[in-house]
């Protein structure tokens, strides 16, 4: 709710923010219900970035969303007033020889002087009324530290993962949630469930590191709640 608070009150104001965050801590989700909320007057589109993403492709679909209007004058389509972007996995493009991340730098481009340039005819296209939001990860496995010069152009917001208190309380909840109107022997087993998952989690995230054999081996906030959503097709016995 707090975060939520922020982000929808920054995004009013016109303001270009970067959520930042550990994996699962629910940086994507919270966006996406901020985005079915906009009023009529706007449009959203996601770009999920890669590390194959170029910035050719990111003008491409931003350009998409716009209808050329005086000179190279773009404006959202359908009359709507603004766009808003969102970029999810903000620093994951692979950096080229220089260090460079070139999708990154075609947004910050942007968000310094309004335009960016037409790649066939070398003009100058301006793009109108364009706010972004992005997210991205911590730098590490495959995620790139992104310039302090980009970094300068958002509002910074830093989702902490909850402790383990605040954990056993989300899942209890959830699990009490479901097995309101189950027997009591099943009622009494909220809690052990849910304080089993979270020391069964903790666990293998210290015994089981990722290795360039298991790279796979990255545990995050969804391995938990793939476990509750598994007792969520539980069903009462007749």
């Amino acid at each position: 709710m707090r975060n939520r608070y922020l982000t929808q009150g920054l995004l009013n104001h016109g303001t270009s923010i970067l959520l930042v965050g550990h994996s699962g801590v629910g940086k994507t989700v919270l966006v996406d219900q901020i985005l079915l909320t906009l009023d009529q007057n706007k449009i959203s589109f996601t770009i999920n970035f890669s590390a194959g993403t170029s910035s050719a492709g990111v003008q491409e679909i931003i350009e998409s969303q716009f209808d050329r209007r005086a000179k190279n004058r773009f404006q959202p389509k359908g009359s709507k007033l603004k766009a808003v972007c969102f970029v999810d996995d903000l620093n994951m493009p692979k950096k080229e020889t220089f260090g460079a991340q070139p999708p990154i730098e075609l947004l910050r481009q942007w968000l310094d002087y309004g335009f960016w340039y037409d790649r066939s005819k070398v003009v100058k296209n301006y793009i109108c009324n364009l706010q972004i939001m992005a997210a991205m990860g911590k730098p590490g496995g495959g995620r790139a530290h992104i310039s302090e010069r980009m970094l300068s152009k958002f509002h910074l917001i830093n989702y902490t993962m909850p402790n383990e208190a605040n954990l056993k309380r989300i899942f209890e909840n959830l699990a009490i949630f479901k097995f309101h109107n189950f027997p009591e022997e099943i009622k009494a087993l909220c809690e052990p469930l849910a304080v089993g998952s979270i020391q069964l989690f903790n666990s293998i995230s210290e015994q089981f590191l990722p290795t360039p054999a298991k790279s796979h081996y990255v545990f995050n906030m969804r391995d938990i709640s793939k476990v509750f959503q598994g007792l969520y097709m539980s069903q009462k016995a007749n």
